[in-house]
C-alpha cells in the first residue's frame, strides 16, 4: 500500500488533475474487484484514498511555483511539510473523524503512531524515490530534469571523485553484510551505520544516490521489523520505536539537504556576481583559471573585436554588450570544442581556450570559418564581423594566466590575419624592444615617404597628378631588426604614437613640396592619412595651418583620408576639425568605405567631399556579381550626394575597364602604379 501511495503522489504531482479519474477508477476497481468490498464501501474508499493525496500534490505544485526560480532550498522544506508531514497527519485525522461520525470505535493511539510514522516515512523517503525514478525514465526520452541537474552539478561541484568512490563502495559492502544476517540487532546497527554514512554523503555527493541509499537502508530496517510483526503477530513498542528513530533520522537528511542547497544556492550566486559580467553573461579570467586546471596543456584563444567595435560606435555599451552576448551564443552552439566564451577585463574581445593536441590548427581554422558566417542581429539590421583575428597561445597547467591574458589582450589589432600564434616566454621582451625600435626611429628620422599614384578615370586628356601619401621605415645601418608596415603601424596603435606619427607625415610631406614643386597646376591632390586619434585632437587644423603657411602649401591641393577602420573618439571635435580644413581649401575623403556598419552613419553626420571604395568589394570584381551590384550602388549613392569615389586594389585593366563602367572617379592599386619613393615622383611630374 506504501508503493501505491508514493506512486499515486508523483502522478498527481506530474499529471494533475488529468489522472484523478484513472487513479480513481483503478482504486474502486481494486477494493471492488480484488478484495471483494461492497461497491459502496469501494467506491467511498475510492474517494477517500485519491482524495488527500490529490488535494495535498496540487497545494504542494501551488507554492512549488511561487518558488521554483527563487531557490531549490525552499522547495525541499514546503515538500517536507505539506507532503511529508500535514499529508499523513490529515489523512490519521479525516479516518478518525469518519469513524467518529460512523459509531466505530475509536482509533487506538498505536494505529496513530503508526500511520502518521509510516505515512511520514512513506511520503519522505519512498515518494521521493518513485518521482526521481520517474525523472530518469523521461530523461532517456530526452525530458530535462533542472533536479537532476541540479544535483549532479553540486555532485560535481566538490570535485570528489576519489573520496566519492570510498564513500559508495563502503555502502555497498555494509549493505551486502546487513542483508546476509538473520540477526535484528545487527541488521539494525548496520543499518544506522549505513544512515549515518548517507548523511555524509548528502550535498557532497549529489541528492540523488544519497535518497536512493537511505530508502534502500529505510526498507531493508522496516522489512526485517515488519517480519518480526507478522512472526509475533503483534505491534510492539520496539517497533514504534524504530518509526520513530527512522522518522528523526529522514527527518535529518532533509534538514542537511536544504542547508546543503542552501548554502549551495549561496555560493553558486556569489560566484556569478564575481565571476559573471552581468551584461554579457560571460565568466571572467578568474573562471577561465579554474577550468584550465583541469587540463595539463591548452592553448587560449583572443578574439579582438576592435575593428568591429569601431564601426558600432552608434550602438553604446547595451548594443555591443549585445553583440558579444550572441557571440558566445553562436560559438558554444556551433562549436563542440568551445565549452564557454570569457570577458577579459579592459578589453574589446572575448576569450576561449582548446585542448592542445595534434588537431589544435584544425580546429583553429573551423572556428575562423565560422567567425566570418557570424551575423549580428541588432534592429533591422544584421552585421558580420570584421577582419576577426584569433590570437593564441599554448599554455601548461603551471602557467601564470592573469599575466598571459595581459599579454594576448595587448596585441596590436591585425587586418587581414586570420591566427596569429604568440610565443609567451618572448612576448614581453618583444614588446620592450619594439617600443625601443620605434623610439630610434622617430629619433634618428628613419622614416620614408612613398606614394602611389590615382589614375582618373573617364578623362581622356591629361591631367594634373593625384596620389596618396603612404610611409615607410629606412633603417639605418647597423639596425638588425627588420620590420615590416604590418607589425609597425599596430606597434603605433599599442603605444599611441599615432598623433606623433601623423604629424611627422605632414609636416615632412609639406616639406617636400615645398622642395620640389614649382607649378602646383600638375598637381590635383595629394592624400595624407589621418587617423582618428589624430583628428579628434583639439590643435590638429590649427597646426596643420600653421604648417601650409610655413612651406607656402595650397591647401585647394590637400586632401585628407579619414582612416575608417577606427572610432572617431571624439565626433564632435573631429567634425568641427574637418569644417576648419574644408573652410581652409582642403578636401576630406573617408578611407575603407563600405566595410562597417558605421560607414553609412559617419556618411550622414561627417562633412566629406571623397569616398574611397574599400579594396574588399574591387578585388573579385571581376567575377563576383554581388561585389559589381555593392560597387554600384556605393557609386550611386556618392554621386546622389555630390562626392567624388576612388577605387581601391585595382590590379588589372580588366579591374580599370570595370569600375570606370560604374562612374568611379578615381581608380588606385598596382594596376595603375605602383608605390614608389614621394621625392623621385615629384621630380619627375616636375621634369615633363
Amino acid at each position: 500500500m506504501s508503493i501505491a501511495n508514493a506512486v499515486m503522489v508523483v502522478v498527481f504531482i506530474f499529471f494533475n488533475w488529468r489522472v484523478v479519474y484513472a487513479v480513481s477508477l483503478s482504486v474502486l476497481a481494486y477494493y471492488y474487484c480484488f478484495i471483494g468490498k461492497e461497491i459502496d464501501v469501494a467506491f467511498a474508499s475510492a474517494i477517500f484514498i485519491t482524495l488527500f493525496p490529490f488535494l495535498f500534490s496540487q497545494l504542494f505544485i501551488y507554492l512549488y511555483k511561487q518558488y521554483e526560480n527563487k531557490n531549490f532550498s525552499a522547495v525541499i522544506g514546503i515538500y517536507f511539510v505539506i507532503i511529508g508531514l500535514l499529508l499523513p497527519l490529515s489523512t490519521y485525522v479525516t479516518a478518525m473523524t469518519v469513524s467518529f461520525f460512523a459509531g466505530s470505535e475509536p482509533l487506538a493511539m498505536n494505529f496513530m503512531a503508526y500511520s502518521i510514522l509510516g505515512g511520514m516515512l512513506t511520503q519522505l523517503s519512498l515518494t521521493p524515490t518513485v518521482l526521481v525514478l520517474f525523472l530518469l525514465v523521461f530523461a532517456k526520452l530526452g525530458y530535462k530534469s533542472k533536479y537532476l541537474e541540479f544535483s549532479e552539478e553540486i555532485r560535481q561541484s566538490k570535485n570528489s571523485s576519489p573520496s566519492h568512490l570510498i564513500w559508495l563502495s563502503t555502502f555497498i559492502v555494509i549493505t551486502v553484510i546487513a542483508v546476509s544476517f538473520q540477526n535484528a540487532l545487527v541488521i539494525h546497527s548496520l543499518c544506522f551505520v549505513l544512515l549515518i554514512l548517507i548523511i555524509f554523503g548528502f550535498g557532497r555527493f549529489g541528492l540523488v544516490q544519497p535518497l536512493l541509499m537511505a530508502t534502500i537502508v529505510t526498507l531493508v530496517m522496516l522489512t526485517e521489523s515488519l517480519d518480526r510483526v507478522n512472526t509475533l503477530r503483534t505491534l510492539d513498542e520496539q517497533f514504534y520505536g524504530l518509526l520513530v528513530v527512522l522518522a528523526v533520522m529522514i527527518t535529518l537528511c532533509y534538514a542537511i539537504a536544504g542547508a546543503v542547497i542552501k548554502n549551495f544556492e549561496l555560493l553558486r550566486q556569489q560566484i556569478k556576481l564575481e565571476r559573471i559580467d552581468p551584461y554579457t553573461d560571460l565568466f571572467n579570467v578568474k573562471q577561465l583559471e579554474e577550468d584550465l586546471s583541469q587540463y595539463k596543456k591548452a592553448v587560449i584563444v583572443y578574439l579582438d573585436l576592435l575593428p568591429t567595435m569601431s564601426k558600432l560606435a552608434d550602438l553604446g555599451y547595451q548594443g555591443k554588450a549585445q553583440l558579444i552576448f550572441q557571440l558566445n551564443n553562436y560559438l558554444t552552439i556551433k562549436n563542440k570544442n568551445v565549452f564557454r566564451c570569457y570577458r577579459p577585463p579592459f578589453s574589446i574581445g572575448i576569450l576561449g581556450f582548446a585542448i592542445s593536441d595534434e588537431n589544435i590548427d584544425t580546429k583553429l581554422n573551423v572556428l575562423v570559418s565560422q567567425l566570418k558566417k557570424f551575423q549580428f542581429y541588432w534592429g533591422d539590421t544584421s552585421v558580420s564581423l570584421v577582419s576577426p583575428t584569433l590570437h593564441c597561445v599554448k599554455i601548461t597547467k603551471d602557467d601564470d594566466i592573469s599575466a598571459i591574458v595581459s599579454q594576448l589582450c595587448g596585441q596590436p589589432t591585425m587586418l587581414n590575419t586570420n591566427i596569429n600564434w604568440i610565443e609567451q616566454e618572448s612576448q614581453l621582451v618583444r614588446k620592450v624592444d619594439m617600443l625601443e625600435y620605434i623610439q630610434n626611429v622617430f629619433k634618428n628620422n628613419l622614416f620614408e615617404l612613398n606614394c602611389q599614384p590615382y589614375l582618373k578615370l573617364n578623362d581622356n586628356k591629361e591631367s594634373a597628378h593625384s596620389f596618396e601619401v603612404l610611409l615607410r621605415i629606412n633603417p639605418a645601418d647597423g639596425m638588425t631588426q627588420v620590420v615590416t608596415p604590418a607589425e609597425f603601424f599596430p606597434m603605433i596603435n599599442l603605444f599611441e604614437l599615432e598623433s606623433e606619427l601623423d604629424c611627422w607625415v605632414v609636416t615632412h610631406t609639406f616639406k617636400l613640396l615645398n622642395e620640389h614643386i614649382s607649378d602646383w597646376d600638375k598637381i590635383e591632390k595629394c592624400a595624407i592619412n589621418l587617423t582618428a586619434k589624430s583628428l579628434s585632437s583639439p590643435t590638429l587644423a590649427q597646426d596643420i595651418l600653421k604648417l601650409a603657411d610655413k612651406y607656402e602649401i595650397p591647401l585647394k591641393r590637400i586632401c585628407f583620408e579619414i582612416t575608417e577602420s577606427s572610432a572617431l573618439q571624439s565626433e564632435e571635435k573631429a567634425i568641427d576639425t574637418i569644417q576648419v580644413l574644408r573652410r581652409a581649401g582642403c578636401k576630406i575623403a573617408l578611407d575603407d568605405f563600405g566595410t562597417g556598419y558605421a560607414s553609412f552613419s559617419y556618411l550622414r553626420r561627417l562633412p566629406l567631399d571623397i569616398l574611397k571604395i574599400d579594396g574588399e568589394f574591387i578585388r573579385d570584381l571581376p567575377v563576383n556579381e554581388t561585389d559589381r551590384l555593392i560597387v554600384e550602388s556605393l557609386s550611386n549613392v556618392a554621386k546622389d550626394i555630390g562626392l567624388e569615389t576612388v577605387a581601391e586594389f585595382v590590379e588589372t585593366d580588366e579591374h580599370i575597364n570595370l569600375v570606370r563602367s560604374h562612374d568611379i572617379t578615381y581608380a588606385q592599386g598596382y594596376g595603375v602604379a605602383k608605390p614608389r619613393p614621394l621625392k623621385a615622383f615629384l621630380i619627375e611630374i616636375m621634369n615633363k
